[in-house]
């Protein structure tokens, strides 16, 4: 159907939206992308976008994104299969109230306190089937089961027993993966009242054993704050930030930042708009010790940077934070990336770029093996091929290009410089074992003798020093070096 020619066509801009806003949405974006946080912009627990979900990978990856064995807040509330953990919500309700030694109506009446701030932290329309005291009991119930949790694990208490008796191990097993689901979160200032009725000024200690025990395999106290001056939407988002700090500027590169900024401003700039150069992956782990980049772990996290590079005159150096990788670490990751593919949430990309460098550096089993020899890598699903297609399975759609770039560059720039990699293959080549070594010295002390030798028919020496010498030349030459074992 045609529009008449003398119809005027117009396009409004809502009131809310002005045309100069954009600029500000953009330098808000920007400045998240180079690890400024922000906290300006009004949130909301999201859904798993849709798009992301379109990709074949996710597809198959659609049940890490669902509740395994508890419905945590109102978008997969009363799902049948998840009944029998809602029974076990009034237990650990009880035992939160015993613990705190607070009446039942005192407790729902602080929750209810801030009931408002909670259902705005939802989507429009997402809640509207509960009110306020319905919403307050299912904030209360949810709660206290993630904080009751959360205790068990970081105090290694005996009540964790119950988890077993009422959802049974492999749902115990669980139960970390669902709570941190990006579906499946309650608004952070619901966890907040009820953290400091129960664990007053220790709340910080529950929240570091727990993220430490979901990064490290093990329940480590450290002096870090876990909220500082934080203002968390949800469980996940806290995680996220604590697991790559969102404080880092220009991470996953060397400290001395200098040098690695004036020479991309060296790069062709047609690379910067170039998807595929910008986006290229480099050199798995064992490609780059071929090249003479080792690993190192490093246990200070004080820097946050939980990925550095450093070139040095012979050798590179790959240091990276250690990390931990069991049956919900998957779940885990994927959750967090669709976090930050959520729209209208300004945030660095670091998780999903971080995903991009293991990707990147993990390809075969021997690259795993490498890592946890270094101990870099800890995991507990069996076999090393599970963690390579682990992270095979993990789609990484966008990353920070500020960060992986720099990483990239400066791990292609070393391994281009040929003396550096003629130096890594002399020293992985030759000097691999103490027998290799060893060979190596022989031979070389046979070729020297045998070029003494050819030297001194040529020019013999005065009488008397040439027997000497030739009495040692012979000597050295009938020497046999011990074989190298196999």
């Amino acid at each position: 159907m045609e529009m008449p020619e003398s119809e005027d066509v117009r396009v409004e801009i809502p009131n809310n939206h002005p045309e100069n806003n954009n600029n500000a949405i953009i330098k808000e974006w920007e400045g998240c992308l180079r690890g400024h946080e922000t906290n300006k912009r009004k949130r909301y627990i999201q859904k798993v976008p849709p798009l992301l979900l379109k990709g074949e990978k996710d597809r198959r990856n659609y049940e890490y994104y669902e509740p395994a064995v508890v419905s945590l807040g109102p978008y997969h509330h009363n799902k049948t299969n998840l009944a029998n953990a809602e029974k076990y919500k009034l237990i650990t309700l009880e035992e939160y109230r015993m613990s705190c030694g607070k009446t039942m109506d005192f407790l729902f009446n602080r929750v209810f306190e801030v009931i408002h701030d909670a259902r705005n932290c939802y989507i429009d329309g997402s809640t509207d089937d509960y009110n306020d005291e319905e919403f307050s009991r299912m904030m209360l119930r949810d709660g206290c089961f993630i904080l009751f949790f959360m205790e068990c694990i970081s105090c290694a208490n005996n009540k964790a027993l119950l988890n077993c008796e009422y959802l049974g191990a492999l749902g115990f097993a669980n139960v970390a993966r669902d709570i941190f689901l990006l579906e499946n979160q309650i608004p952070f200032v619901v966890l907040e009242v009820l953290m400091d009725l129960r664990f007053h000024d220790k709340g910080e200690e529950i929240l570091n054993g727990f993220f430490n025990y979901l990064n490290y395999g093990e329940v480590i106290i450290k002096n870090e704050k876990v909220l500082e001056k934080k203002q968390p939407l949800h469980l996940l988002e806290l995680y996220r930030s604590y697991f790559i700090s969102l404080s880092a500027s220009l991470g996953l590169g060397s400290t001395r930042h200098g040098k690695l900024r004036r020479w991309a401003k060296e790069i062709d700039t047609s690379e910067d708009y170039n998807y595929v150069k910008r986006n290229r992956s480099f050199a798995s782990v064992m490609e780059l010790k071929a090249k003479g980049v080792f690993l190192r772990c490093t246990y200070d996290e004080s820097s946050h940077e939980d990925i550095k590079f450093h070139s040095h005159f012979c050798y590179g150096e790959l240091e990276l934070v250690r990390r931990a990788v069991s049956s919900n670490t998957k779940a885990i990751y994927l959750n967090m990336i669709a976090y930050e593919m959520c729209p209208h949430n300004p945030n660095d990309l670091r998780v999903s770029t971080y995903i991009r460098v293991m990707k990147s550096l993990v390809i075969q089993r021997d690259d795993v093996k490498e890592l946890r020899n270094s101990n870099i890598l800890l995991h507990s699903l069996g076999r090393d091929e599970e963690v390579v297609r682990m992270y095979g399975e993990i789609e990484a759609p966008a990353v920070n290009i500020y960060m992986f770039n720099q990483l990239r560059r400066g791990i292609e720039k070393h391994c281009t410089t040929r003396y550096k990699t003629w130096a890594a293959e002399l020293i992985t080549v030759y000097f691999s074992s103490p027998w290799k070594t060893l060979a190596l010295l022989v031979a070389t002390a046979i070729l020297f003798t045998s070029f003494l030798q050819t030297y001194f028919s040529i020019k013999p020496p005065s009488d008397d020093l040439h027997g000497e010498i030739m009495k040692l030349l012979k000597r050295c030459s009938n020497f046999q070096h011990p074989p190298t074992p196999s």
